[in-house]
């Protein structure tokens, strides 16, 4: 038995050896194994990415990112870093970016690069960039500060988002920083967001009034209702600002919705941005008893401005307004709704007052209206209103007569040509708002459907014309752009502006149906307009009559706090 064990050990020794001798003669690498396999999975994973976006496959172009972000290779950061300046450069061109949520993921996936090689890399692309000397740089440091702001626990990336906030004089790289730590929801930069409320600089509130705005667009999100002592401090900041701003003479209607809105998801309070005794009252109250004594409650609570009127049954939000609406083609067909469907819709959704349904109606007496009570669109000709085309002319028609007030409004229409009939902002005297009724009776359907021209002329309209290259920054456009755009169509796009000729629509397979240009998809549309909104925040209504682009709209709505109004019916 031992001599039958001695023989075992004495072949398993000899096979260790052998073994042992071979691997001698292996080459020794410094490269790690793993790395070497995550260098593997890289290439092709990169070989995946580049034919789906060959193919414009924007779904396989994201799976293929969220495997980047897990293969741990450096080489994969620098790539995702030179695909985000790439698309950045296209879309400067007019040229078609990253379509879909691939710009989205590309960011996300590189927050997935913690380590400080990496960190340092998107860092410095981020700092690197002077987007007070060229403002449109701060569209990729916008992405260069999302990516640090999803990271969790890495010191290096906060302190550049906390430089970037605590920004002097660059109302950009701050808003370039602000929206970032808002699309990550990251809640550890509350202080830091709620500190600019605090900064000693007027410009913040008589001119760059986008600071304030995406000041409120973040804590909306990254404070909750349940953090305690967040929300006493930004609820008090935000009063002493309100108060100052109104004291200056600076009290603006848009930067008074994003106020309360954010004020109303924090406290859940429906009161006035401009109401810093009401917003004191709270805070005293959450301090002393962590809880809201109603009966105790102070009665001033609403705006005193008059309201904006309704326009095609949305709620408009500020001074300056752009009507864009469809005149292709498609808006001669006949209209298969009616006033009482419209007002049944109406109803399932709440009043066009902004509140919710069920949600506190303010003052005490004060009894929540029946939303058809006074609704404007019982006073149009149903009887003579036998197409799409006609209802657009007489809503905005009747819109615009009672427009008068101390706003201004333009009209942009779109087909496969885009124009502003206007000529720019119209003063809204009610002599004005007569003459343009009357016009809006005028207008007349013809060729195809620019649904991204439209948009883009209305955000690129400002005091000094509407032909700005990149209004999501221009400082004109910034300064005296539009407040809110009110948008309408009937269908799907079929033409851009870069659209040379015709090719098969991809939808249904017709042949020679739409135009061969970067903007023809809804997919490709939201993502750039969006992206040219990103900071100024002009609240985009939308409404569709009958068989439209339901998803387009209401992405539209939604990501800029307005509201989608759908009209329609099967065609």
């Amino acid at each position: 038995m031992q001599t039958r064990l001695s023989r075992r050990l004495a072949q398993f020794a000899i096979v260790f050896a052998a073994v042992a001798l071979a691997l001698s003669f292996v080459p020794f690498s410094p490269v790690q194994p793993g790395v070497v396999q995550a260098q593997d999975d890289f290439k092709s994973i990169k070989k995946d990415y580049e034919t789906a976006k060959k193919d414009e496959a924007y779904t396989a172009m994201e799976r293929a990112v969220d495997k980047m972000a897990l293969c741990n290779d450096k080489d994969a950061a620098k790539f995702l870093l030179k695909e985000l300046s790439d698309d950045q450069k296209a879309r400067k061109s007019k040229k078609k970016g990253l379509g879909g949520n691939v710009r989205k993921k590309i960011v996300e996936a590189l927050s997935k690069f913690t380590d400080e090689e990496s960190v340092g890399l998107i860092g410095k692309a981020a700092l690197d960039l002077d987007s007070k000397k060229e403002p449109v740089l701060a569209l990729d440091q916008f992405d260069f500060f999302k990516s640090l702001a999803l990271m969790k626990d890495v010191a290096s990336a906060d302190q550049t988002l906390r430089n970037a906030l605590a920004h002097k004089d660059n109302a950009f790289v701050k808003c370039a920083a602000l929206e970032a730590i808002r699309q990550a929801g990251a809640k550890r930069f509350a202080l830091d967001v709620i500190a600019i409320l605090k900064e000693e600089n007027e410009d913040w509130m008589k001119k760059w009034l986008i600071v304030p705005i995406n000041v409120f667009a973040c804590l909306e999100v990254i404070v909750e209702p349940g953090d305690k002592e967040n929300a006493i401090a930004a609820v008090e900041a935000t009063a002493n600002w309100a108060e100052k701003s109104e004291a200056m003479g600076a009290k603006d209607e848009r930067v008074g919705f994003f106020g309360a809105k954010m004020l109303g998801a924090i406290t859940g309070e429906a009161a006035d941005l401009y109401s810093p005794a009401y917003w004191r009252w709270w805070a005293g109250q959450m301090k002393a008893v962590g809880a809201v004594d109603k009966s105790s409650r102070p009665t001033e609570k609403r705006s005193k401005t008059v309201a904006t009127p309704p326009v095609f049954d949305t709620a408009p939000v500020g001074k300056r307004f752009v009507f864009v609406i469809d005149i292709s083609l498609s808006m001669e067909l006949p209209l298969k709704i009616t006033l009482e469907e419209i007002e049944k819709r109406r109803k399932d959704r709440g009043p066009v007052s902004g509140r919710k349904k069920g949600e506190d109606a303010g003052a005490e007496g004060e009894e929540e209206k029946d939303p058809d009570a006074d609704n404007p669109l019982r006073k149009l000709p149903w009887k003579d209103i036998g197409t799409k085309i006609a209802l657009a002319r007489e809503e905005l028609s009747r819109a615009i007569k009672n427009f008068a007030g101390d706003r201004y409004f333009a009209i942009v229409t779109y087909s496969t040509e885009v124009e502003c009939v206007t000529g720019g902002w119209v003063h809204a005297t009610q002599a004005n708002c007569d003459t343009w009724a009357k016009k809006a009776k005028e207008l007349e359907p013809t060729a195809l459907t620019n649904i991204h021209g439209g948009l883009m002329k209305a955000l690129r309209l400002s005091a000094k014309g509407d032909s700005a290259p990149e209004p999501s920054v221009d400082p004109d456009c910034v300064l005296t752009g539009a407040d809110c755009i009110v948008f309408l169509t009937d269908g799907w796009a079929s033409w851009d502006d870069q659209s040379q000729g015709k090719t098969t629509d991809k939808r249904n397979n017709v042949a020679n149906s739409i135009g061969d240009g970067p903007f023809i998809y809804g997919e490709d549309i939201w993502p750039d307009v969006l992206r040219h909104n990103i900071f100024r925040k002009v609240v985009i209504n939308t409404v569709g009559i009958g068989n439209h682009d339901k998803d387009l709209l209401k992405k539209l709505a939604k990501e800029t706090g307005g509201q989608y109004i759908d009209w329609g019916f099967p065609e």
